[in-house]
């Protein structure tokens, strides 16, 4: 027997199935036996009649644990000399379960010895496989700088969101985020410090996008270079403002300590908001809370503008006073009169 063989069977642990069954403590034993961290069970079983009970306790077992556990190969051994082969419906049962594998040997036969090291690597290289999935799943789903989603992973989760709206299950906010004027964060420092602020923009996003909203979810993504994007169940339009204006002004007081030196950022937000039941398409309300974004931009930045999308919207009239809603650029709520002309110009 080899080294490792040899080391795989200490480790394994050896369980009189039958008697537990007999005794009626099948679970108990179980749960005992799993708290030991082994790296392989062996099951040792008298007649193939008392197999399914174990089979469905290890069913369970497989189905309540945590797909990225660690979890010990399991091997049923038929240790009954009358019992001269396999049934093929037992051998699928019992796979099915959970059971990496089935065999009839006496315990300490070169056949189980085998079968049981052949198990343990089999399900060590099933887990390494399973967490370099997991890994390469959350890479291609997650921007690299901030730690947020993609906008290829967004867009899903957004086109869901605006399903659930539409059936009616919650109001949805949708945000468009820019830092203002984060071309000088990079010609005046450099682009590493540039990253830094990014880095942290993103995690100020992701604290409040778990904070203690009172929302049914919220999800957030970096839409490209210093552009972010969001969106959350609120029950109002002024609600979703309160949520998105907390954000601008706990990014606005922040202070970012990075290589030596001490930067400042605004950020300058576009809120569409639709109430539950509208039918809204996933791009035009991201549409509406650019030009929202741009509104807010052209009222001199660090501030936010919202748009109700259950009142009727013209996007080629953007600029009428009527879809302006408070501005946190100013000293009060009153309704905001922009130059038409520029907001057309630039929402093009």
């Amino acid at each position: 027997m080899s080294s490792d063989a040899e080391m795989i069977m200490n480790d394994a642990v050896s369980l009189d199935a039958s008697s537990a069954l007999r005794r009626g403590d099948c679970v108990p034993l179980w749960s005992r036996v799993i708290a030991q961290n082994p790296k392989a069970v062996v099951l040792q079983i008298e007649s193939a009649s008392h197999v399914d009970p174990w089979l469905d306790v290890i069913e369970v077992w497989r189905s309540g644990m945590d797909g990225a556990a660690v979890q010990p190969a399991v091997l049923v051994q038929l240790t009954s000399g009358n019992v001269a082969s396999l049934d093929a419906e037992l051998m699928v049962r019992a796979l099915d379960s959970g059971v990496d594998d089935l065999v009839v040997a006496k315990h300490g036969s070169p056949e189980l010895v085998l079968r049981l090291v052949q198990a343990v690597r089999f399900r060590a290289m099933t887990q390494c496989l399973q967490a370099t999935n997991r890994e390469l799943a959350h890479l291609s789903c997650t921007d690299d700088l901030t730690g947020l989603l993609n906008m290829r992973s967004f867009k899903p989760q957004l086109a869901a969101a605006n399903q659930h709206c539409g059936d009616g299950r919650y109001a949805l906010a949708v945000v468009m985020m820019d830092i203002d004027f984060f071309k000088q964060v990079n010609d005046r420092n450099n682009h590493l410090v540039g990253s830094d602020v990014l880095r942290a923009v993103g995690h100020l996003l992701r604290e409040w996008n778990s904070g203690d909203l009172a929302v049914s979810f919220s999800r957030a993504a970096r839409y490209g270079g210093d552009e972010f994007v969001f969106c959350f169940s609120a029950e109002s339009m002024q609600e979703s403002f309160k949520a998105v204006d907390a954000l601008r002004k706990v990014i606005a007081g922040q202070a970012f300590l990075t290589h030596g030196r001490v930067v400042h950022v605004t950020a300058s937000f576009g809120i569409s908001w639709a109430p539950a039941g509208l039918q809204m398409d996933s791009g035009r309300m991201l549409q509406s809370a650019d030009a929202m974004l741009y509104r807010s931009k052209a009222e001199g930045r660090n501030c936010v503008s919202s748009i109700d999308l259950g009142n009727p919207v013209d996007f080629n009239h953007v600029g009428r006073t009527n879809l302006i809603d408070w501005n946190a650029g100013r000293d009060d709520d009153r309704i905001s009169r922009v130059d038409q002309a520029k907001i057309l110009k630039k929402v093009g």
